[in-house]
């Protein structure tokens, strides 16, 4: 089979009126930055033991609810490390009638089987009721039979063939997905494509899983990876898939998109801690990087880069993430900094087109990436 997978950029969440501001529609938790893996492709600094508190995260929940909007997920880490988290922020939403996204987990957390079960039906008992969204990638390791065992018990404690949905990421969208074959099989499941859904679906007598693909981008522990530049410039999307969004790290750090590039602080757009949703929504229309990608887009970004420099780029790219990341690493971006990232920390003065760049993260109090 040939796979011409579905990026996981496409949005499919209901827009009352697509205006180019952002104008979020989606609140996204990570409770822990933490993870029972320790993937090379990860651009998650699990090495970080902070974990974002609960009452405040519940307070959030409330004024992000106030302000209107009504779809929420949970990431991480892996979410599945801090499971009272997910009860208490899953109970409190299920009352305020939110619509459950999905919970994007690995599948391989648990302990035994009666972990895995005890854990489930702790959270379908708290009114958790949106799909898990589990991570089928080489670079977990091939845990087939692991995988087959959540996705089995995941129906069981749900009552739902289409509880789980499957992602996988790599550098283009035939590349993986013998994983989602062989789990297919572990299942006892077939592949089939959807031209209603423009996805494929693994399908057994039990589950129904749509598949999705995420464009892996190169950064942080990837940044090794290579192979970025691959001649083909992205395609416009104003970042409607992975931004619209509040995404929430465990410091409680606020972030537009859940995209490769989005823990590097140059994004961080307020804090849970000290701002309310309307002051961070503000802020970021408001700021010079963010407020543009989706006003006028990353290509607006990418022109007037190649207008000041036309040998600013190595070469084009078609993955955004990647863009967006190598820009605001580099210091390329207007009104914004650069540095971050892991081969992208530079120390000493590297000047950028407009100022000094200035070293990002260094406020950071926890350990540091390694």
């Amino acid at each position: 089979m040939k796979p011409v997978a579905s990026s996981a950029r496409e949005c499919d969440r209901p827009v009352p009126r697509r205006t180019r501001t952002f104008r979020p529609n989606y609140l996204s938790f990570a409770g822990t930055y933490q993870c029972n893996l320790t993937c090379p492709h990860c651009c998650v600094p699990i090495e970080w033991p902070d974990r974002l508190d609960i009452r405040v995260a519940l307070r959030f929940l409330n004024d992000a609810h106030a302000y209107g909007i009504r779809i929420l997920g949970f990431t991480g880490g892996e979410p599945f490390l801090y499971p009272e988290f997910l009860v208490a922020l899953s109970r409190r939403a299920a009352r305020l009638d939110f619509r459950f996204d999905k919970i994007v987990t690995n599948g391989v957390w648990f302990k035994n089987e009666r972990h895995l079960r005890d854990t489930l039906l702790d959270l379908k008992k708290a009114g958790y009721s949106g799909k898990l969204g589990l991570s089928v990638d080489k670079f977990h390791g091939v845990r087939t039979s692991d995988l087959a065992t959540f996705c089995s018990t995941a129906r069981e404690i749900f009552q739902r063939d289409n509880v789980v949905s499957l992602s996988y990421a790599s550098r283009d969208s035939e590349m993986g997905f013998d994983l989602i074959e062989r789990l297919a099989q572990e299942l006892g499941a077939v592949i089939e494509w959807s031209n209603l859904l423009r996805r494929f679906l693994v399908v057994s007598p039990e589950l129904t899983m749509t598949v999705n693909w995420n464009h892996l981008a190169p950064v942080e522990r990837a940044e090794g990876l290579g192979a970025a530049w691959d001649g083909v410039w992205f395609q416009e999307d104003y970042c409607e898939g992975p931004g619209q969004a509040l995404i929430v790290n465990p410091k409680g750090e606020v972030k537009p998109c859940c995209g490769f590039a989005s823990d590097l602080d140059q994004l961080t757009i307020g804090n849970i801690n000290t701002d309310s949703v309307a002051d961070i929504v503000r802020r970021a229309r408001k700021h010079p990087y963010v407020g543009k990608v989706f006003r006028k887009g990353l290509t607006a970004i990418r022109n007037e880069i190649l207008a000041r420099d036309p040998g600013a780029l190595p070469a084009a790219t078609s993955n955004h993430c990647f863009f967006c990341w190598h820009v605001l690493t580099r210091g390329l971006a207007e009104g914004v900094s650069g540095g971050g990232g892991q081969i992208g920390a530079w120390t000493g003065h590297r000047p950028n087109f407009e100022s000094e760049l200035v070293q990002i993260g260094t406020h950071k109090t926890s350990a540091p990436r390694r």
